[in-house]
Parts: C-alpha cells; structure tokens; sequence
C-alpha cells in the first residue's frame, strides 16, 4: 500500500497534469473555433466549385475537349495514381491521425489489389512516422501545414501534381482527409480529385442541367479548371485543421476528466491512509502508556 507521501507526490502530479490538459483544451476551443469560421467562409465556394467539376468532367467524354485540356482526360485504366494524405504534425488529438491513416491503408491495399501503383503524399508528421514505421514509401513530405493553412501552399502541394496529370505520368490524383460535417461529427473521406466526375458521398451530387457560358467555355475550362482543383484540396487542408482542432479539444477534456477523478480517487486513499497512520500513532501511544504504568 502506498504511503501517504507517496499519494501526496501522486496527487501533485495529477494535479499539474490537469492543468496542462485543461490549457491545452481552451487554447484548441479557441483554434477550433477560428478553423469552424475559415470552414464557414471556404465550404460553400469549394462546394460550388466541386459541383461545377462534376458537371465539366462531362467533357472528358468529348476527345477534342480532353485533347485540347488535358486535365479533362480520362484514363480508360488507371495505372498509377498519386494519394494525398492529411494528417497533423503533433499528436494528443485523439484517434484523429490513426482513422485518416487507417483508411489511406485500405485504399493502399485496395489499389494494389487492382494492379494500381500508388505513390503517398503525406502531409503531417505523424502519416510520415506511422508509413515510416511500417516500411511504406513515401514520395513527397510536407511537415511546414499548420492550423492556418494558405491557398499559396495548397497550390505548391497540388500544381506539380496537376501537370504531372495533364503530361499523362499519372492517372489519378486523390486526397484522404477528414471530412468536416459538424462541430460534432467528422469522418474520414477518400476524395477523388483527378479524373473529374468523382466524389464522395458527403459531397452532394451533381446539378445538372445546362449552361450558358460567358466569355467562351475555352477560356473557361483554362482557367477555372486548375483553380478550382487547387480550392477543391485547399478546402480539404481546410477541413483537416479544423477537425484536428476539435479531435484535440475533445481528448483534452477527456484527459482532464479523467485526472479530475484520478485526482479525487488519490484524495480519498490519501485521507484514508493519513487517518489510518493517526490512528495507528495513537494506539501506540496509548499502548505504551499503559506499559509504564
């Protein structure tokens, strides 16, 4: 049984760990809020924009229209396809990196199974040390992203890629993320990115319909088709930081909740103990007393 200078060490150690996780929980309540309104602001444009790529992949199907923009084209089989995965650069958030990780396995798994060679991108830290650890190659690292993400890095990340596309050395190009649907709810996604006409569930369906298009469509489709794709995974960088934000927010509280009841639990033992050892003092007193007398 633990002395009661050993509960005593415990409960100071508790007790400065409370305090840490209930920082670490207030200053990411404050970044997650600041990610939920950048989401507000981002979320509908992109999603706009998402639904303007799934009705221009529509195009792909015209061969003068995917030779003369290559990024209209459509593989018939897709050989090789490059993966962006999103995770963060630190931990304590959770199962966050752990279920963007687990399903960028699958997907890995499941290419291979189709013949498909896939090349990762990750970015974050933590994908890099967890493939790094299970023997996978990675292509390209990008550890520099943090809660505030720019449209300046998500074009450096996303345009070599695009030209890689276009030049016909890749056939896909797919992003895994996780997917902001609430404050209280975040699931990870496989985004399709290139070719177009792809989409996950969370994302809505195409409108339809037809256009009336000012200036040309050529100009168009030169223009707001890279741009779009750059904002379509500048959304998802978006999103990530935003549910790491609040995956953290959630583990802290845990954490602070459960040293609260450590905290509480090492009080009572401690009072318990000290109560004993008073006890045990007095008996012996007594004890001795009546031995001298």
């Amino acid at each position: 049984m633990a002395t009661a200078r050993e509960l005593k060490n415990k409960i100071r150690s508790v007790s400065n760990t409370k305090k840490i996780t209930r920082t670490m929980e207030m200053i990411s309540t404050a970044k997650s809020r600041v990610c939920q309104k950048r989401i507000e602001a981002v979320q509908p444009y992109g999603d706009k924009l998402g639904e303007m790529l799934r009705d221009l992949g529509r195009a792909a199907s015209d061969p003068e229209q995917a030779s003369e923009y290559p990024l209209l084209r459509s593989p018939e089989k897709i050989r090789k396809e490059a993966m962006i995965v999103i995770t963060a650069n630190r931990g304590l958030c959770g199962g966050y990196n752990t279920n963007v990780l687990k399903l960028a396995e699958r997907r890995i798994r499941r290419l291979a199974d189709e013949g498909t060679t896939c090349e990762i991108h990750m970015i974050g830290k933590k994908g890099a040390a967890r493939f790094r650890y299970l023997g996978r190659e990675v292509t390209q690292g990008y550890f520099e992203i943090d809660d505030k993400p720019t449209y300046a890095q998500a074009e450096a990340i996303a345009q070599p890629l695009l030209d890689r596309y276009a030049a016909g050395e890749l056939d896909a190009v797919s992003i895994v993320v996780c997917h902001y649907e609430s404050a209280s709810r975040q699931v990870p996604v496989e985004r399709p990115l290139l070719p177009l006409g792809g989409g996950d569930e969370a994302e809505g369906e195409s409108s339809g319909g037809e256009f009336i298009l000012e200036p040309d469509p050529g100009t168009i489709l030169s223009h707001l088709l890279p741009v779009s794709l750059k904002t379509r995974f500048f959304q998802s960088l978006v999103e990530a930081a935003a549910c790491e934000q609040i995956a953290r927010r959630v583990a802290m509280k845990n954490a602070t909740d459960n040293a609260e009841e450590m905290s509480h639990s090492y009080k009572q033992l401690y009072n318990r103990t000290r109560q004993a050892t008073i006890t045990q003092e007095i008996l012996e007193v007594i004890g001795g007393s009546q031995g001298m007398s």
